[in-house]
């Protein structure tokens, strides 16, 4: 029998930080990427965000490569070269929680297929995949910006749903309960809530937790249960 899982990433699999905000970051996006931009950082900023603002009229999930494609005069390659050097610029560390290989390689050993759902940027998120190893693990990869919906809207569920042909016995996993747990519930889908440091901060929120960090194992044990009772 077929079995699919669905992932959140960030603060799911991949514990990240991130600072679009400081002065500091701005600066170093003038001096590296806009040096020849008549602008000042803080002029370089208000933009940015009067862009963003902009794009989030349209659709309720903004594909920042509009912005950097404004930003860069339409020159859409220097966008793209552009929005990834401004993502590992404004990382302070992107890292996996331990077990996270662990868990996917013994997933795929089972027979599991594996799917990302993830509040994300396309342009920022398919590099670090690669970068930390994991891209290959997965069957699917739905990301928002390229939906034009972000969880816990249930139309980013159902469309990545039916593109993927994903089971309508799956469980999905995440680290938010309003985004991962609470719109998978009211589809029917199976869910298992991992509390972790990027979990919006709900006392009410651990007590709901299937777990308290992130354990491969029993997450896989976990798993294995849902299926079973399924």
């Amino acid at each position: 029998m077929e079995k699919n899982i669905l992932f959140d990433l960030y603060g799911t699999l991949i514990d990240i930080n991130t600072d679009e905000k400081s002065n500091t970051f701005w600066n170093d996006v003038k001096t590296n990427l806009f040096f020849d931009n008549k602008m000042t950082a803080i002029q370089l900023k208000n933009k940015y965000i009067r862009l963003c603002k902009k794009y989030s009229t349209i659709k309720e999930e903004i594909d920042i490569l509009d912005v950097f494609d404004d930003l860069n005069d339409g020159d859409h390659l220097k966008a793209i070269s552009c929005a990834v050097k401004f993502r590992e610029l404004s990382t302070k560390y992107i890292r996996l929680y331990d077990g996270v290989k662990e868990l996917l390689n013994e997933l795929k050993k089972a027979n599991y297929k594996l799917f990302v759902l993830s509040n994300a940027q396309n342009v920022f998120t398919i590099p670090e995949l690669k970068k930390l190893g994991i891209i290959d693990s997965f069957n699917g990869i739905a990301i928002s910006s390229d939906y034009g919906y972000k969880k816990p809207n249930k139309l980013f569920y159902k469309e990545a749903i039916k593109h993927f042909s994903i089971r309508s016995d799956a469980i999905m996993i995440g680290n938010d309960y309003e985004c991962d747990v609470k719109p998978a519930i009211e589809l029917s889908l199976k869910s298992i809530f991992i509390y972790s440091n990027l979990t919006p901060n709900k006392p009410d929120y651990v007590n709901k937790a299937d777990f308290i960090g992130f354990d491969s194992d029993k997450i896989f044990e976990r798993i294995n249960e849902l299926v079973i009772s399924s």
